[in-house]
């Protein structure tokens, strides 16, 4: 019998983040009854799928979710698959729709089509809201969020309270991810035998960074800050099963004055302040400090003799890079607490 409270929908439920929305959605304190459709395991109890879920419902067609009738949809797509959907359950009455893929997460339409290819409902680019709150703000009363990707959810809350206080004349991102970040789908460079005892970067095309997330980073810092330089990001693969770890060197104009350690801390905890799962510490963090919980952990090194700061940035690529996120985009912008369901994950 369905719980009174919140009727949610997980699209897409049998990839890794879908897995991730299922675990913490079946255990929310507003959220009732819970409808996931797969088209690879339609007709399957979810828990016979992913034994560790304490989950009983059947995984379903898409078309079989009456959208009308969802409080809130989550939309766990690859990109150019997702928003003709998101389009119909918005038509269709549902009340709130997040998006984890990348269809709304690029304001601009030319932009998008140059690093994606055509938009499937570029009319609804205005309505999303980057669902980054501690940067952005609550999307409360909103019925679109663009869930962020993980990369620039790591880059972003390390680059904004310092590139909105300084100027910077170059950006440049080294980040290392677990193989889940790939995806569920085995690819080549993400099967076992591959990853395995390797780390490889990727994202690099015709001998040149080319990563998806660069945009995105870029975009969204120079809302802010307009003079953000072009920003080089180049990801690379770990053979682990999660979490993400960025170091991010950044250069100041020639001249210019080095912040301390102390200073870029405080900006953190000014700008982070009041916010349950972003922190910033002296210590540079590791992966293992974030992996299982929906936190990003921030710090930063002052390089003297070369000039620059070093930036350091960690969390879970499921978790605070997609599905916690996301959650946490859902309890915003209904009104609970940002962190209703996922207070053990801070």
């Amino acid at each position: 019998m369905a719980r009174m409270g919140l009727k949610v929908a997980v699209y897409g439920g049998s990839g890794y983040t879908g897995g991730e929305l299922l675990r913490l959605l079946s255990g929310h304190p507003e959220v009732g009854g819970i409808e996931v459709s797969s088209r690879q395991h339609a007709g399957k109890v979810v828990g016979d799928v992913y034994p560790e879920l304490a989950v009983r419902e059947t995984f379903v067609e898409a078309g079989e979710i009456d959208g009308s009738s969802l409080d809130v949809a989550f939309v766990a797509y690859p990109h150019m698959e997702s928003a003709g959907l998101v389009k119909e359950l918005l038509a269709a009455g549902t009340r709130l729709v997040v998006d984890l893929s990348a269809d709304f997460r690029l304001p601009d339409v030319a932009m998008y089509e140059e690093w994606y290819g055509p938009h499937p409902a570029p009319e609804l680019l205005e309505e999303a809201h980057y669902g980054l709150p501690e940067v952005f703000g609550s999307p409360e009363g909103g019925r679109l969020v663009a869930n962020p990707g993980c990369y620039p959810t790591a880059a972003i809350l390390a680059l904004a309270p310092v590139v909105k206080r300084i100027a910077v004349s170059s950006v440049s991102v080294n980040a290392l991810s677990g193989v889940s970040g790939a995806g569920a789908k085995p690819t080549q460079k993400s099967h076992f035998v591959s990853a395995n005892e390797n780390v490889s970067p990727y994202g690099v095309s015709g001998g040149a960074p080319r990563h998806r997330h660069t945009p995105e980073i870029e975009t969204m810092l120079r809302r802010f800050a307009p003079g953000t330089p072009n920003v080089t990001f180049v990801p690379h693969l770990l053979p682990i099963s999660r979490g993400e770890l960025e170091t991010i060197y950044v250069d100041l104009p020639e001249g210019a004055e080095l912040p301390g350690a102390g200073d870029v801390l405080g900006w953190f905890a000014e700008d982070y302040d009041g916010w349950a799962f972003v922190e910033g510490r002296p210590e540079v963090p590791q992966i293992s400090h974030v992996v299982g919980t929906n936190r990003a952990r921030l710090s930063v090194a002052v390089d003297e003799r070369a000039g620059r700061l070093v930036l350091f940035s960690a969390l879970d690529n499921l978790l605070k890079g997609a599905s916690g996120a996301a959650v946490q985009n859902m309890n915003l912008a209904l009104g609970y607490a940002e962190t209703a369901g996922l207070e053990y994950l801070r």
